[in-house]
């Protein structure tokens, strides 16, 4: 009998394990990747890391981490968040990074959105302009480096003749944005805006080399502009800061084989703060956008749209923004030339908010002067009233107008600009002349 019961319990507990497997699940395995992160992007920079951040990824179950690829490579394993920050980069390297996701079971995502971006860290003054990130080893070559952008304006200042190479660098891929203005768009903190100045030592044949005489630099830091200089030594192979001015003895031959001396003056940093003054605050000068909205030398189109193009800016297309006209175009209409030429040349100075308030001056182009053909206008300058400005612009009569009288003197008490320039611009006296001379009076009390 006792066989008998154990013959049983035993077949019961049988049954019962049996049973109780049946109702355990089996585990099923998750073979299911994560989505891919999305919009990676740079948010801020250090010395010499990146800060980066993306759209979080999905999972059927969790998403455990992800990983970090620096050109191929993951550098970073499980991060937690998703944000982190990319270290030991090097100055002005380029580099393609991506992310990925990674669950649980160890299934790993699709890569994010690939940036590939030169990075650039902390913008400050080096001594040494080789320092600077902006050239190619081979200095004298003017060659950029990576990163660095070649950008032309449409009317150009004018500084005793002097060729100019105009750069400008924007930090770890982010972009110049449009701020609803024709004017300067914004630019993002650690901007480097570069301004090389040069004679051709042969401007009939510029293959016959250069002498370069001075590297202008603008850097943005912390939402403000500073300026420095660079003076180039002898060789042609290195600039050293300077924050003194100096003059250069200079010889060259014009376009006509004729030869010229000029006593180039490299601007002190209070110089620099005189033309680049804005409210008491430094500010770029030649980028406004109406003043860069053609087609330059480098590139077959216009150049706002290659910008955009090329991710350098954004918020704003060429239709949208008006031309700051060639005041060496002889084709163009002599009153819209005269206006470029005053504003690029004067009106940094001249204006509300310029060193050169006080004369109640104001020369920028949108604003009218005189009384210009077919329209009854003030025979005066327009400006807010500060001082008598009645024989500034005579219209219709530029021998009694004191503006191309004072262009037209070299005295250091008369001459205008009063820095800048070491010589008469010839040229730009025979244009602003032949401006007020096609200006025209008007009776304002006629019927």
């Amino acid at each position: 009998m006792k066989k008998i019961y154990q013959v049983f319990t035993l077949m019961a507990f049988f049954a019962f394990a049996s049973c109780g497997s049946d109702d355990t699940p089996t585990p099923v395995e998750d073979n299911q990747n994560p989505t891919a992160p999305s919009n990676l992007l740079i948010s801020g920079n250090t010395i010499n890391s990146w800060n980066i951040s993306w759209e979080a990824a999905t999972d059927n179950v969790a998403i455990t981490g992800y990983n970090v690829y620096l050109d191929g490579i993951k550098v970073q394993t499980n991060v937690s968040t998703a944000s982190t920050s990319v270290a030991d980069l090097t100055m002005n390297s380029r580099y393609n990074l991506h992310v990925t996701a990674l669950d649980s079971a160890g299934n790993e995502s699709a890569i994010s959105n690939t940036i590939t971006c030169t990075f650039v860290g902390l913008a400050e003054f080096k001594n040494k302009l080789s320092e600077m990130g902006v050239y190619t080893a081979d200095m004298g070559s003017l060659t950029p480096t990576e990163g660095v952008q070649l950008y032309e304006i449409n009317s150009t200042l004018f500084t005793d003749y002097a060729v100019k190479q105009r750069l400008i660098r924007l930090p770890n891929c982010s972009t110049m944005k449009y701020n609803n203005s024709d004017l300067l768009p914004t630019f993002p903190d650690n901007t480097l805006i570069a301004k090389t100045f040069y004679y051709n030592l042969d401007d009939s044949n510029p293959s016959l080399g250069q002498k370069i005489i001075e590297t202008r630099i603008f850097i943005k830091v912390n939402d403000v502009w500073l300026a420095g200089n660079y003076k180039w030594n002898s060789t042609q192979t290195e600039a050293t800061y300077t924050e003194n001015g100096s003059v250069e003895e200079i010889s060259y031959l014009d376009i006509n084989g004729t030869t010229q001396n000029v006593d180039y003056v490299i601007p002190s940093n209070n110089d620099c703060f005189t033309c680049h003054n804005n409210n008491k605050k430094t500010f770029p000068i030649g980028m406004k956008l109406r003043n860069m909205n053609f087609e330059p030398s480098y590139v077959r189109q216009n150049q706002l749209a290659y910008f955009n193009l090329t991710g350098l800016l954004e918020g704003v297309t060429p239709s949208s923004i008006s031309l700051l006209p060639d005041w060496t175009d002889a084709s163009l209409d002599i009153l819209d030339r005269g206006r470029a030429y005053i504003d690029i040349n004067c009106a940094h100075c001249h204006s509300a908010t310029g060193a050169g308030n006080t004369s109640g001056l104001f020369l920028d182009y949108t604003r009218e002067f005189g009384t210009e053909v077919g329209e009854c206008k003030p025979p005066v300058a327009a400006g807010d009233g500060a001082g008598d400005l009645s024989y500034s612009i005579v219209p219709g009569d530029a021998d009694a107008s004191i503006l191309p009288f004072r262009m037209d003197s070299n005295e250091l008490d008369v001459r205008m600009p009063e820095i800048g320039r070491s010589v008469i611009h010839t040229e730009g006296v025979a244009l602003i002349r032949d401006w007020i001379n096609a200006m025209a009076l008007v009776d304002c009390d006629a019927p």
